[in-house]
């Protein structure tokens, strides 16, 4: 699950609105037999959750990037099911069900422990988040010099 917290409020919130454009891995911060570690499902959610924002909220991007005075910072929590022991004493469903996703937060709520928690500073992100809004420009300009 994604979080956020800025300089005057100090406590994490959840960001509610995930949406993954794909309908892949964006904000569901549950793992189900992917490759690699959660660390790496985590950086790779965070990337696909930057690129589902700059797609689908520019008014989001435009605030991150250029009025984040609060200098906001984000940290995403990854929980691996199996490994947690959650699905022997929980009914949780089978891997790929959609309603899964939502079990992030009930592991948050009963304070299971993640399996991998990366955060990053605002600056970062803003960075990150600068080079994927570019990238996207450039790919439009290309696509929109073919049709003319």
């Amino acid at each position: 699950m994604i979080q956020t917290r800025d300089k005057l409020d100090r406590k994490w919130s959840w960001v509610l609105d995930h949406g993954a454009a794909d309908d892949g891995v964006a904000g569901s911060g549950v793992e189900d037999d992917i490759a690699g570690s959660p660390l790496s499902f985590a950086r790779a959610t965070f990337d696909a959750y930057l690129n589902h924002l700059i797609v689908v909220a520019p008014g989001a991007v435009d605030y991150y990037l250029f009025e984040d005075e609060c200098d906001t910072e984000w940290r995403i929590l990854v929980w691996d099911v199996p490994s947690t022991d959650y699905s022997r004493d929980n009914s949780v469903p089978p891997p790929g069900d959609p309603v899964r996703r939502g079990y992030a937060r009930a592991m948050a709520v009963e304070r299971v422990e993640p399996q991998a928690v990366c955060t990053w500073p605002g600056h970062v992100v803003r960075r990150r988040l600068h080079d994927m809004w570019r990238a996207a420009q450039k790919d439009s300009e290309t696509v929109s010099g073919e049709d003319g």
